[in-house]
């Protein structure tokens, strides 16, 4: 090791390259991970005119409108070094008197001003569009992809970033820094400089909690309409996490009640239907020949 490292270099080796490269790296990650706009949803009730159309109030799915850089970080400094200043001015005896110091408004400024205007004129008409469809009823994806497939590009390259850092934060908690890109990454989530989702399960309750339906019995893994309330059906996206959700997911359920083989739908009910008379299982579904239940033929 000793050899390895070798003599001091002249002059003096300060590591102020590697600490430029950390601090560029960290720049790249705070732009790749920048937290995403995200709508919350237009309340439409209150437009004026009743004969108003039905516009799609949902939330715009995440995207970046705007993200630190470089010039970002000069301005900033700029502003310290500004505050820095005025505030010397302010100390008596501070400060080489009679000396006024001019900050002119350069073209970078004029130009960032103008950029900032275009980034809000871009979510304007994005959240244009998304009041205009639903990208979730049939055939309306295929619109946008012809007229404006950037607004589902670029929210589809948020979910790429969005699913990369929980994944890669997930494996280094799980197995530990085994990279120098692990070490610096996990550096930059552990001080806050950068920010992300996590993948996360629901909860299961312990195997030994119970036995019926615990994790080891094989009523755990039971599906079809036994885990439905009164074996009803659910309502298409009643278990999405993102646009247009139920607030429980039972709300979004289609009661069985005169529906086409709606009733005795349960493991139980149909081993009894099974066994029963057609007389019985007419009871059992409410009288008469087609009372709504299934019967054994």
């Amino acid at each position: 090791m000793y050899a390895r490292a070798g003599a001091a270099s002249n002059p003096a080796d300060t590591g102020r390259a590697f600490g430029q490269y950390l601090a560029d790296t960290e720049l790249n990650a705070r732009t790749h991970y920048a937290a995403p706009s995200k709508g919350r949803g237009e309340e439409i009730a209150n437009l004026n005119g009743s004969d108003a159309p039905d516009f799609n109030n949902s939330g715009s799915q995440p995207v970046k409108y705007d993200v630190p850089s470089q010039y970002k970080e000069n301005f900033e400094n700029k502003k310290a070094v500004r505050e820095a200043i005025n505030a010397q001015e302010r100390e008596v005896g501070a400060g080489p008197p009679n000396v006024i110091r001019t900050d002119p408004i350069g073209d970078d400024e004029v130009q960032y001003l103008s950029a900032m205007k275009a980034q809000g004129e871009l979510a304007d008409f994005d959240r244009y569009v998304n009041t205009m469809i639903d990208p979730r009823q049939p055939g309306n994806l295929k619109w946008l992809m012809e007229i404006y497939p950037q607004f589902v590009d670029r929210r589809i390259q948020q979910v790429h970033t969005d699913y990369e850092y929980a994944l890669r934060n997930q494996l280094i908690d799980s197995w530990g820094v085994n990279t120098f890109d692990d070490l610096h990454f996990k550096y930059l989530v552990d001080q806050g400089k950068i920010e992300g989702p996590r993948l996360m399960r629901e909860d299961n309750s312990y195997a030994d909690d119970k036995y019926a339906p615990s994790f080891l019995s094989p009523s755990h893994f039971l599906g079809g309409s036994d885990i439905r309330p009164n074996g009803g059906l659910r309502l298409p996206f009643a278990s999405a996490k993102i646009g247009k959700q139920p607030n429980n997911i039972n709300d979004w359920n289609l009661d069985n009640k005169d529906s086409v083989l709606g009733r005795g739908r349960t493991t139980k009910e149909l081993a009894q239907g099974m066994q029963n008379s057609r007389e019985e299982n007419q009871r059992r579904a409410g009288g008469g020949p087609f009372g709504g239940g299934l019967v054994a033929p």
